[in-house]
């Protein structure tokens, strides 16, 4: 029952790693070659948003390399904490200000849909962090096995 688990886990985490790899590839290729950066820098300014063109570019290599980086399993857990700051972020300088519609006659759905792809993103990359790529990954490749110590060999009789 144990080994049926442990493949299960492996075959989940290999197809929502593969999942989430591209959708972050399909993010950044949009924010690169559809929306434009300019678009993003401008955007991200109107909220006040520091350094802009370096958080635009950031965005989009992390999300092009580090959706890769998903899908063959490489630095899963260091590529999964990237992407759970720049949520974290996103939501905190973008999203957070809608949520004010509590005071003021704002629908919440206008809001909860931008807030719930960052928040979904955020959660799926909080399960690689924690439970790693899986066996079908390269991470696996470079696993260092526990050794165990060696007990000592006693070569010489015990002494009375």
């Amino acid at each position: 029952m144990a080994k049926t688990l442990q493949v299960l886990r492996d075959i989940v985490l290999l197809i929502t790693r593969i999942g989430l790899g591209a959708i972050l590839i399909v993010h950044g290729w949009r924010r690169w070659q559809v929306v434009g950066p300019q678009s993003q820098i401008d955007y991200l300014t109107q909220f006040g948003t520091p350094y802009p063109q370096v958080v635009v570019w950031g965005a989009i290599i992390l999300e092009l390399v580090g959706g890769l980086f998903l899908i063959v399993g490489a630095l899963t857990p260091l590529i999964a904490a990237a992407v759970i700051a720049q949520q974290v972020l996103i939501i905190c300088y973008t999203n957070w200000y809608g949520y004010q519609f509590l005071a003021a006659n704002v629908p919440e759905f206008a809001v909860s849909e931008r807030m719930l792809n960052n928040l979904t993103l955020g959660l799926l990359a909080m399960i690689f962090l924690v439970f790693g790529a899986g066996r079908a990954s390269i991470d696996r490749l470079f696993r260092r096995e526990k050794v165990e110590p060696e007990q000592p060999v006693d070569d010489y009789p015990p002494i009375p």
